[in-house]
């Protein structure tokens, strides 16, 4: 029979049976590359299409046999749900987002450099210009009189009874900042790219002005042990935006909506990250860096949760081999 227009040719379907293979080792398809989940889809659509005309029109009995099968594993990988309950959210936490965050790695770095550039021109302007918050929000310039007057000598400025409330608003507040930030992302970076610099500004600006008063100390062992955790939050949440936008402007060989929905389904997947980070952060936040201490032991703890984060981040889920994917564009 003659191969008609769209059909798998044979080496389609041995490319077809190697994604199956390299995802039924790999533990289901979302553990495949974006470029290889695309062209899994493809591959599995021509060859569904192939098997229906070769269901009505008849084929050799063997090679009938053949693409039914290799339809029927690909469409196992594709439409059969993974089994949920804990087993799955340990994998989640333990392989698939570790490996999705190192995977975009050049898109949270960038998108750190945009906040950090914020950061260093709002502490140099208001260095020389001290009355540069007072440009930007009178509201802003008020507030570091305010933070000097909470945090000087280290009192109790948020009773404990409060705390839990107040950790409950500090994640609401966190989580709309990020989706902000994500949401921004898909029209075309710029006002993802602008959301975190703009924050950086303000952040640099607040540090300059504060580091001024007795009451530094005081205030930056308050901002460090969840500054450590809720910063990078923002920035991965960032990166996925820019993630969107990337697609929507260079996707390459495939159809925008393939890439956007490509990209949207790591995107997804830090994005989870993102509020269980910020739940965690928020936490911290509201119980334990108002509590009085001292500045040595909250600084001390900070360290410890940097360092859990980003150990988490850069060294959990390396058993067994590197990320599976491409690197982000």
């Amino acid at each position: 029979m003659e191969e008609r227009s769209g059909a798998p040719s044979a080496s389609q379907r041995q490319r077809l049976a190697e994604l199956v293979s390299r995802a039924s080792r790999l533990r289901g398809v979302r553990n495949l590359s974006d470029q290889e989940l695309l062209e899994f889809g493809r591959l599995y659509r021509r060859a569904a299409s192939e098997l229906s005309h070769a269901r009505t029109h008849g084929v050799n009995a063997a090679d009938l046999e053949q693409l039914n099968w290799l339809v029927g594993r690909a469409y196992g990988l594709l439409y059969v749900s993974e089994s949920a309950g804990w087993s799955s959210a340990k994998s989640f936490f333990r392989s698939e987002l570790p490996k999705t965050l190192r995977r975009h790695g050049r898109l949270i770095a960038l998108a750190a450099a945009a906040m950090l550039a914020g950061v260093l021109i709002g502490a140099l302007i208001q260095v020389f210009r001290p009355d540069f918050l007072e440009f930007l929000s009178p509201e802003l310039a008020g507030a570091v009189d305010n933070l000097a007057a909470r945090h000087a000598g280290g009192q109790n400025w948020l009773p404990a009874d409060f705390r839990p409330i107040a950790s409950s608003l500090i994640m609401v507040n966190n989580i709309q900042v990020s989706f902000l930030a994500f949401s921004a992302g898909i029209l075309l970076c710029i006002p993802t790219i602008v959301v975190v610099a703009y924050n950086g500004l303000v952040l640099g600006a607040l540090a300059a002005g504060i580091s001024r008063t007795p009451a530094a100390i005081y205030f930056w062992s308050f901002v460090a042990p969840h500054g450590v955790i809720e910063l990078p939050s923002i920035v991965i949440a960032a990166a996925a935006g820019l993630l969107l936008g990337l697609a929507v402007i260079e996707p390459g060989e495939h159809s925008r909506a393939d890439a956007l929905r490509a990209a949207g389904r790591q995107a997804a997947v830090m994005m989870m990250g993102v509020i269980v980070f910020l739940v965690a952060a928020g936490i911290v936040e509201g119980l334990f860096s108002p509590a009085v201490a001292p500045p040595a032991v909250k600084l001390a703890v900070a360290w410890a949760l940097a360092f859990g984060f980003w150990y988490y981040i850069l060294a959990v889920g390396r058993k067994g081999g590197a990320a599976t994917g491409a690197p982000a564009p």
